[in-house]
């Protein structure tokens, strides 16, 4: 079956949200200090923003939505730095029942040809340390640690 990576209409927010949310739900797991359990991960507004602004695709078998990315470029021009003009992948979600058949690896490829089309020097994500699925996904596309961050509460 042919996977169609694709601009959702704003008919898609139900589905996409439902997928939002499985995702979701594990932040919400790994790091309860800072998610809450929302029914409603990505407003409808700011749905029809990133299809204006062309910063979601999702990826569809015979017309089922089983992923979505989402993503922005941003310009780094510091002086003490070497300019970027980042891709930055802001959310990645592949239904639970979707997983493993190779969807983000598609999504992800979706997304680098859109930054060589638009000039970008690299891409950027982040991840939840405890996802370890998406972190084998990430390194074996190519993705190495660049720094980590630490947190801490208090």
């Amino acid at each position: 079956m042919k996977t169609i990576i694709e601009t959702p209409r704003i008919e898609d927010f139900n589905k996409v949200n439902e997928l939002a949310k499985q995702v979701h739900e594990l932040h919400v797991n790994w790091r309860q200090d800072l998610f809450l359990s929302v029914d409603e991960v990505i407003s409808k507004e700011n749905f029809e923003e990133m299809i204006e602004a062309k910063e979601i695709v999702i990826a569809k078998i015979q017309d089922k939505i089983i992923g979505y990315i989402t993503f922005n470029i941003k310009e780094k021009n510091n002086p003490s730095m070497r300019y970027r003009k980042q891709l930055q992948i802001e959310a990645i979600c592949v239904d639970e029942q979707a997983r493993g058949k190779g969807i983000g690896t598609q999504l992800l490829k979706h997304v680098k040809q859109y930054g060589k089309e638009n000039d970008c020097t690299d891409i950027y994500l982040t991840v939840n340390e405890e996802n370890e699925s998406a972190i084998r996904i990430y390194e074996e596309f190519g993705f190495k640690v660049k720094s980590i961050a630490y947190s801490m509460q208090i």
